[in-house]
Formats: C-alpha cells, sequence, structure tokens
C-alpha cells in the first residue's frame, strides 16, 4: 500500500569552506524553461561584495554555515500531489583579498590598489508549496513560492582610497506559477499564468576620511504578471502553434543619497514605472525525411507609462516589437546533424534605466540611468554540427556564430578625484562578436575511459566612451581544456583535468594592448587496495602570466584515506592544502578595464570524521 506522507529533513553545518547555501536554492527544468519570459529583477543598486571568487571558491571560504531544511509530500488521491518544502540556512563569511584595478585611457592608464577585510552574514529562507496533478487528458501544477535574503556587510579598504563600508541588502520575492495543459490526440491547449512581486531596500554607509560619511537609502518595489495560452497542433508533416498572452509591470524605486557633493548632480530618485505587453507568437514547423524546418514570428505591442515624481514628469509612449527566427535541420545520416539559426530581434526598451539621480554602488562607484524611447536591435547567424557514434564511443559537436547588435545607448565611465561614474549617453553603437567552439569525446580501450578535448573563440568588437572619449576596443578570449578519465586497474582510476585560457584587449588606433594567459591542473587518483579502503591523491596546478610581469605558478595538494567497517561504520582522514600554501592571484579583462585579485586561501586543515549509515 503506498504511503500517504513521506517527509526528510537535514541539518547541515560545517566550518571548513564548504558551500551549504546553494543547496537550499529552488531550481528545476521548469525554472529554466521560464527564465528568459518570467525572470524580472532588479538591477543589484549596492555592490559591496568581496571581489568576484573563482573556480577554487570552497579553498577562499573561511565560513560557519548552517542549513535546516525539511521536504513532505502527501498523496491526495489518485494522480494528485500535494509537496511543502522550507529552508534556512546562514553563512557567516570572512575574506582578505588584494586587488589592482587598471583602467585603460586613450593615452595613459589609471591604477587603483586596495585591499579588503570583510565580513559578511548571509541568511536565505525559501518556502514552497507545490500542487501538481498527472492524467492522460490533463496536466496541472500550481507552485507558490516565497524567498527572503537578508545579508549585511561590513568591509574596510585601505590602499589608493582607504574606507570603511556597512552594507544591508534585503530582498523579499513573493511569486505564484499556474500551469494547465489539456491533451487531445495531436492536439494541446496550455494556459501559464506567473505572478510575481519583489521588494528589496538596500542601505549603505560609507566612512571615507575624516569625518565624511555618505549614506545610501533604496527603495524598490515591483508588481510583475505573465499570462499566456497557446493551442497547437499538427497536419501530417506540418505542425502549427500559436501563442498569445499578456505581461506587465507596476513598479516603483525611491533613493536618497546624502554626505556627496552636489556639484555631482540629482543625488535622489522618485518614479514610477508601468508597462503592459499584449503579444502573439505564431511557429510554424516542418518534419519530413530528415528535415526539420522551424519558424517563429512573435509580434508585440508594449504600452509605457513613466512618472519622475520630483520633477512631475509624466511620459508615454507605445512601441511595436516584430523578431523572425528561422531554424533548419537536416539529419544526414542518424549520426550526423546540421542545423543553422537566422534571427533578427527588436530589443525591448531599457525600462530600468529609467533613473536620473545618481546612486552609490560601493564606495568609489556611481550609477546614473537615461529617459530613452529609443531601443536597440541584434542580427544572429548561428551554424551547429554534430556528429555521434554510439557504437565507437565518438561524440562531438561544433558551432560557429556571427551577430551584430545595435544600442541607442553607450556606456559613458568618467573620473573624478575620488568616483568613477557609470552612466549612459544617446549614441548610435554599434558591436558585434565572432564565437567558434566545439568538443570532442572518444572512448579509448585501452585507457578504460574516455578522453574529452574541447575549445572555443570568440572576438568582440565595441566602444564605449571613457574620460569624454569613445573608445574603440577589441577583446579575444579563446580557450582550450582537456580532461582524461580512465580505470586503469580495478584497484586504481584516475580522472585528469587541464584548461588553458588566453585573455587580450586591443585599444583601437593606439599602442595599447594587453593580454594574459591562465593554465589550470587537476589530477585526481583513487586508490582501492580492498572494498573496505580508499585512498585518493589530489593535485591542482594553477600558472598565471600577464604582460611584462613575472609569471605566477601555485600548487595545491590534498588527500583523504576511507575506512569502511562492515556495519555501515566508516571513518574519513582527509589533509587539504598539504604545502599549505597561503595565496591565489588572477587577472581578468572587461571592457576597458583589467582586475588583478588576490586572495588569501584556507590554511593546511586536518579533518577527522566518523559516519554511520542506515
Amino acid at each position: 500500500m503506498p504511503l500517504k506522507k513521506q517527509s526528510l529533513s537535514i541539518y547541515k553545518t560545517n566550518n571548513i569552506g564548504l558551500e551549504v547555501t546553494r543547496e537550499a536554492r529552488n531550481l528545476n527544468m521548469a525554472d529554466i524553461m521560464n527564465s528568459i519570459a518570467n525572470n524580472y529583477q532588479f538591477p543589484t543598486y549596492v555592490q559591496v561584495n568581496p571581489s568576484g571568487l573563482t573556480d577554487i571558491e570552497d579553498r577562499l571560504r573561511f565560513n560557519k554555515s548552517h542549513l535546516v531544511s525539511t521536504n513532505n509530500l502527501w498523496s491526495l488521491g489518485r494522480n494528485w500531489d500535494l509537496t511543502h518544502k522550507i529552508s534556512y540556512t546562514h553563512n557567516r563569511l570572512t575574506s582578505d583579498n588584494s586587488s589592482r584595478t587598471t583602467y585603460f585611457l586613450e593615452d595613459s592608464t589609471l591604477v587603483i590598489n586596495e585591499s579588503q577585510h570583510a565580513l559578511t552574514r548571509q541568511n536565505y529562507l525559501s518556502t514552497e508549496v507545490n500542487l501538481t496533478a498527472n492524467t492522460a487528458v490533463f496536466y496541472f501544477k500550481n507552485r507558490l513560492q516565497l524567498d527572503m535574503r537578508w545579508n549585511d556587510i561590513d568591509m574596510s579598504t585601505t590602499g589608493s582610497y582607504p574606507n570603511e563600508q556597512k552594507a544591508y541588502t534585503p530582498y523579499y520575492k513573493l511569486s505564484n506559477d499556474l500551469e494547465i495543459l489539456k491533451r487531445n490526440g495531436r492536439k494541446a491547449w496550455v494556459i501559464n499564468s506567473y505572478n510575481l512581486f519583489l521588494a528589496t531596500p538596500p542601505e549603505l554607509t560609507v566612512q571615507g576620511k575624516g569625518d565624511q560619511i555618505a549614506q545610501q537609502n533604496i527603495d524598490a518595489k515591483a508588481f510583475f504578471t505573465h499570462t499566456n495560452s497557446s493551442y497547437s497542433m499538427g497536419l501530417g508533416a506540418f505542425s502549427l502553434s500559436l501563442k498569445g498572452g499578456l505581461s506587465g509591470v507596476v513598479r516603483s524605486l525611491n533613493t536618497d543619497l546624502t554626505g556627496l557633493p552636489d556639484s555631482l548632480g540629482i543625488l535622489s530618485n522618485d518614479l514610477t514605472l508601468q508597462f503592459l505587453n499584449i503579444y502573439l507568437n505564431t511557429t510554424l514547423e516542418f518534419n519530413k525525411k530528415g528535415w526539420r524546418i522551424k519558424a517563429d514570428a512573435p509580434l508585440s505591442s508594449v504600452s509605457y507609462r513613466y512618472k519622475n515624481i520630483a520633477e512631475s514628469d509624466i511620459t508615454h509612449f507605445t512601441r511595436l516589437q516584430f523578431s523572425p527566427q528561422l531554424y533548419t535541420e537536416y539529419k544526414f545520416t542518424t549520426r550526423f546533424t546540421t542545423s543553422l539559426t537566422a534571427q533578427i530581434a527588436q530589443r525591448p526598451v531599457e525600462e530600468q534605466h529609467f533613473y536620473s539621480g545618481w546612486i552609490l554602488n560601493n564606495y568609489r562607484t556611481l550609477s546614473q540611468g537615461i529617459l530613452t524611447k529609443d531601443r536597440g536591435n541584434s542580427k544572429l547567424l548561428f551554424l551547429h554540427f554534430s556528429y555521434k557514434n554510439p557504437l565507437q564511443v565518438f561524440f562531438s559537436n561544433f558551432y560557429i556564430s556571427r551577430d551584430w547588435q545595435y544600442s541607442p545607448l553607450i556606456s559613458n565611465r568618467s573620473f573624478t578625484e575620488e568616483y568613477v561614474l557609470n552612466s549612459y549617453l544617446s549614441y548610435n553603437n554599434r558591436s558585434s562578436d565572432w564565437r567558434f567552439a566545439g568538443n570532442i569525446s572518444k572512448g579509448i580501450e585501452a585507457l578504460k575511459g574516455t578522453v574529452t578535448l574541447r575549445g572555443s573563440y570568440s572576438l568582440s568588437e565595441a566602444k564605449m566612451i571613457q574620460d569624454h572619449t569613445v573608445t574603440d576596443y577589441n577583446q579575444g578570449m579563446w580557450s582550450l581544456s582537456a580532461q582524461i578519465n580512465s580505470r586503469i586497474a580495478p584497484w586504481f582510476n584516475l580522472s585528469y583535468h587541464l584548461n588553458y585560457r588566453q585573455n587580450s584587449l586591443t585599444l583601437k588606433d593606439t599602442d595599447t594592448h594587453s593580454s594574459n594567459k591562465m593554465v589550470s591542473e587537476s589530477l585526481t587518483c583513487n586508490f582501492t587496495p580492498s572494498k573496505s579502503i580508499i585512498i585518493r591523491l589530489t593535485g591542482d596546478h594553477y600558472y598565471n602570466k600577464l604582460d611584462k610581469n613575472p609569471s605566477k605558478n601555485l600548487f595545491l595538494a590534498d588527500t583523504e584515506f576511507i575506512y569502511t567497517f562492515r556495519k555501515g561504520w566508516e571513518t574519513n582522514l582527509s589533509v587539504t592544502n598539504i604545502f599549505n600554501q597561503k595565496t591565489y592571484s588572477y587577472t581578468q579583462y572587461n571592457g576597458l578595464t583589467s582586475f588583478h585579485r588576490e586572495y588569501k586561501i584556507r590554511p593546511r586543515n586536518v579533518l577527522a570524521s566518523l559516519l554511520f549509515r542506515f
């Protein structure tokens, strides 16, 4: 007899650098599929965080973490289920890092050095209720979800601009997602309705030299709704789908910035904005004799109403959008497939940029939006090849893409003695990108495993205004990676990863060129001399080379010994960072800026564990 109720409760805690927060995040395939249409978010107004971590995040975490979670399932009769999940996580993190930020100007560079010590307290509460039914005739799902985060950060910075920052960044999200599907042979009718309420009232206090104190208070709220219905039917080799609906937003933004000179301009915002999007998407698809051709013709009308309460200014306007796409696929054989995608897209108006007062993002950076009725567009060509031979354990994928973008706005960055000012200006801004990527995977009998090779290359041509000068630049990135997995003997297996990445930045019409190279290697070996014993050895190597600077190498090693007793008991002894390395550094590029980071990493750790399985 099936259970009417099932429950699972978990408590986890650690201070050894492991991340438990991600285990509480609600993410499934429905979230991924709906993320484009329903992912309405605010910009990150307050950006006070330890400098972005890297692929060795667990080695950089000095933490005290707790996770509590409970999951419940109730059977409500035939085909109907009710599930409930609630989880809470708390992270207390400390970090120490230093950085060098270089801004590439037309005829010089601006360098900012800083060292940071940060204490971050993260709290995340999430609860979710799902009611589902799945029958031969219909499918029903309704999900009600609440996410609450309240984080605070204390950061002390020394260097070019010493200061103390205190940031409080709460975030509240309440959403309901309803889906109903009705089936009738090859015909299907679907209704989706998604409603979302967002609120974020962050606060930031910055104490600089002497008694100078800057205070930023923000209150942002939004209600987002999206309801649509679709109908599809098959006609021989053809299928036709119609999808129509509406989406809309009502949002407000109120900010107040004190402690900065009035010479910067307006230091507050008080505005409301609404938009309503009515759309219809027609999709015609053909499938026959290896061909699959799919044409999308989405058409929408979006009406905007913007009110600047501080200036008693009201703006109304409406925009039509048409973004056709054609997808063509042909299967030469059951193993070899190629496809081509062509798209012309009109971008929506950048309504998140609708604010005129400066917002303090952190101790040194301020941002300002712009009110514009114009919108951009993009063109894309995407060619893809795929070959697979399961009998020979051979798989490969390759693609090449070319896209062109037009925006009525251009990023504008200027500098004062103390601040970096980021804003937008009206400008016919065009950019383009080339991208190539591919991978090959082959099973090799001699290795009793597989070898995988991956490669990619991208080249971006763009421009921005920096220090009152329009600067054209090229940014390139190419990477190569290899992976070997092998079970050489029943008692021994290994996994080897190699990654090579090179970034470059070139300013047109100048002699400025900079690049960096990064190599990372990882080797893991597992020895099992008996069923009850596992010995694991792990080694990591990181190499970083910046133009005209000495190269840097970092070697890290771990070991682990596991012994399993007959009655479910297990003992574990591990040593991480055997060589007791102290710091890790890397360099990356973003537009006309390079960032060099150096982090303090966790020292040698010895951990003994005793586990019992039942």
